[in-house]
C-alpha cells in the first residue's frame, strides 16, 4: 500500500470480526482502546446488526473492560430511527418487520408501532424492515400492501449473510430482498455501506471524513462505505475477508492488517515515533 497511516481525530470500528467473534473478544482490543484514549482519539462503533440495542453493545464492551458512552454506538436501527425522526417527527405511525432491537429502538424514539402479522388500523408513514428470523408470508403480504398503498419503504441494512460459530447464516438482506421483489419498490437504506451511518457518527464525533479511519472486516459494507465517503479504510483479517479475497475484489481498502494488534503497532509508530 502506498498510502500512509496518519494522525486521526476519529476512528470508526465495526464490531463482529474486528473487536469480537460471537461473544469472545479478539486479543488486543483493550490496549487498543487505551491507546485511543491516551491519544485523545474519539471513536465510534458502527454495526449493521439491527437485532440489538445500543445498551446491549455498551454492556458487551464493558464485559471486555471497555467503557462506552451511548453516543459512541451507532447501529443500523438507531440511524434508521434518526432518519425517520428527521423526516416525519415523533409519533409518526410505522409498521415494522423486524426483531426486538429494532422495535424497541423505534418505540423509544416515540413512534407509533405496528409489528409483523398485526396489520395497522390505518395508513402508516413508512414500513421499516430489518432482520426477522421468524419472517413468513403473512408478514411480507401486510408490509408489501402497505408499501403499494404509498408507505415509504425504509431498510436498516441489506447484509446478505453473517458469520456464526456454526457457519454462515442468511442476513437482513433476506427480508429486504423479499419485500423489494414483492413490492417492486427499492428501500432507503440507513446502514453500511450507505452514507447515513457514517455521516451520523462523524457529526457526533465532531470529525470530517479526512480526519477519520474506518476499521472493518467486510469489503462490501465497512470498506466500500468508507471509500465512498472519502474516509481512509483499514481491513482486518480476523473476520470474514481474507487477503486472497481482497486481491480478487474491486473494493480495495487503503490498508490491510492481520488483526487489531497489528494495526495498533502501526498506529503507535505514527503517534510515538
Amino acid at each position: 500500500m502506498t498510502m500512509q497511516l496518519k494522525k486521526y481525530t476519529a476512528v470508526l470500528l465495526d464490531g463482529d470480526g474486528v473487536l469480537w467473534k460471537s461473544d469472545d473478544p479478539i486479543p488486543g482490543i483493550k490496549p487498543f482502546f487505551e491507546f485511543l484514549h491516551d491519544q485523545g482519539i474519539h471513536w465510534a462503533l458502527l454495526t449493521n446488526n439491527n437485532t440489538r440495542t445500543v445498551q446491549h453493545y455498551q454492556e458487551k464492551l464493558m464485559g471486555f473492560g471497555i467503557p462506552a458512552e451511548s453516543n459512541s454506538v451507532f447501529t443500523s436501527s438507531t440511524v434508521t430511527a434518526q432518519y425517520l425522526l428527521d423526516k416525519y417527527g415523533p409519533n409518526a405511525p410505522l409498521h415494522v418487520v423486524g426483531m426486538e432491537g429494532l422495535v424497541n429502538t423505534l418505540k423509544e424514539a416515540g413512534f407509533k408501532i405496528s409489528v409483523g402479522e398485526r396489520a395497522p388500523a390505518g395508513r402508516v408513514a413508512a414500513v421499516v424492515a430489518g432482520m426477522d428470523r421468524a419472517i413468513n408470508h403473512e408478514k411480507i403480504k401486510i408490509a408489501m400492501r402497505l408499501i403499494l398503498e404509498g408507505a415509504d419503504f425504509v431498510a436498516t441494512n441489506t447484509d446478505g449473510s453473517y458469520p456464526t460459530p456454526e457457519g454462515i447464516n442468511p442476513g437482513t438482506g433476506m427480508v429486504i430482498g423479499a419485500l423489494q421483489f414483492a413490492s417492486g419498490v427499492k428501500p432507503y437504506i440507513a446502514g453500511k455501506p450507505y452514507p447515513a451511518i457514517f455521516q451520523t457518527a462523524l457529526k457526533t464525533l465532531g470529525a470530517v471524513p479526512e480526519q477519520a479511519l474506518m476499521i472493518g472486516d467486510r469489503l462490501e459494507t465497512d470498506i466500500l462505505g468508507a471509500n465512498r465517503m472519502g474516509i481512509q479504510s483499514a481491513a482486518l483479517l480476523t473476520g470474514v475477508t481474507s487477503r486472497e479475497e481482497i486481491a480478487q475484489k474491486d473494493i480495495k481498502p487503503d490498508f490491510i492488517f492481520e488483526d487489531i494488534r497489528d494495526l495498533h503497532q502501526a498506529l503507535r509508530e505514527v503517534y510515538e515515533p
